[in-house]
Parts: structure tokens; C-alpha cells; sequence
């Protein structure tokens, strides 16, 4: 069992009542959220260190919980400030603290997709998607130049 903090042989919060203690100031703190880094108690191998030696004190589902609410607060300021109820609100700013903290990041075109489809809609998503005025124009000379078309569906343009 490694100790942080210098590797000394005293725990910082030898008793389980100290370490339930620090754990709702440090759930606290993170669910107000703030980044664990700036916990003015300890650093993060130390936080780390309990809340792996003594889960009883340091519960994960606690943890996880202040995790949750801390990002909701971040949330909530985007929100708030998308609506326009925050003076002086960047939003460039707030995506930017939001991808260092909450890990977001511009997605791709397939992660784009909603969640109700995948790869296997991609040609349905594909009709759908806005065509370019070339696109548009090709299309409506087809459909004015189909009177032309044989009727058994085995003109050129016939794709089946």
C-alpha cells in the first residue's frame, strides 16, 4: 500500500468519521463543479489513494453522483447562456471548458447520425441530405425529360 503526499507512514484522515467528512466537502465541491484539481484539501493521487483504500468512506456511487452533478452545473451555464439569461456569455469559452471537461469534441459524420440510425439508413440519409444547385437542376431536367423515357423501365437513366 503506497501513501500519497511523500509516502509517510500517517494517514491524512485516519479515522473513517475524518474521511466521510472530506468526502462530502470534496463531493460537494466537484458537484458545484469545480475540476478535482483545484480541491483545496488534497490532490487528485491523494483523493484517489482514499477513495480506492477506503470505498466505504469514498463511496463510488457518491463519487459518480458529484461527477453527474457537476457537469449538470456546467450544463446549465450553456443552457442558461445559449437563452441569452447570461451577461457577457461566450460560448466559444464554454465549449471549450466543456471538451477539456466533459471530453467533448466535434464528431464525425457517421457519429453525427441520431441515435435511431446507423450505417445501414446511410442511403436513406443520403436522399434526405440538401443537394447542390447542379444536383437540383440535373434532377428537375430528368423529371421534365421523362416523358421520353420508354415505359418499361429500361431506359438509361433506369438505375434497377
Amino acid at each position: 500500500m503506497t501513501l500519497p503526499e511523500g509516502g509517510g507512514s500517517a494517514l491524512k484522515w485516519p479515522t473513517a468519521r475524518a474521511r466521510r467528512k472530506v468526502c462530502a466537502e470534496f463531493c460537494a465541491h466537484i458537484a458545484a463543479g469545480y475540476s478535482i484539481d483545484s480541491f483545496p484539501d488534497a490532490d487528485r493521487r491523494t483523493i484517489r489513494y482514499y477513495a480506492e483504500q477506503f470505498p466505504e468512506d469514498f463511496p463510488p456511487a457518491r463519487l459518480e453522483e458529484a461527477a453527474r452533478r457537476g457537469l449538470l452545473e456546467w450544463e446549465r451555464i450553456g443552457k442558461d447562456g445559449a437563452r441569452g439569461e447570461l451577461a457577457k456569455f461566450n460560448a466559444s469559452a464554454w465549449t471549450f471548458v466543456m471538451k477539456n471537461r466533459a471530453g467533448w469534441r466535434d464528431r464525425t459524420e457517421p457519429e453525427a447520425w441520431p441515435v435511431w440510425s446507423g450505417p445501414e439508413d446511410s442511403q436513406t440519409l443520403e436522399t434526405l441530405k440538401p443537394r447542390s444547385s447542379e444536383e437540383i437542376a440535373l434532377g428537375v431536367m430528368a423529371l421534365l425529360t421523362g416523358k421520353d423515357m420508354p415505359k418499361d423501365g429500361d431506359g438509361p437513366r433506369n438505375a434497377d
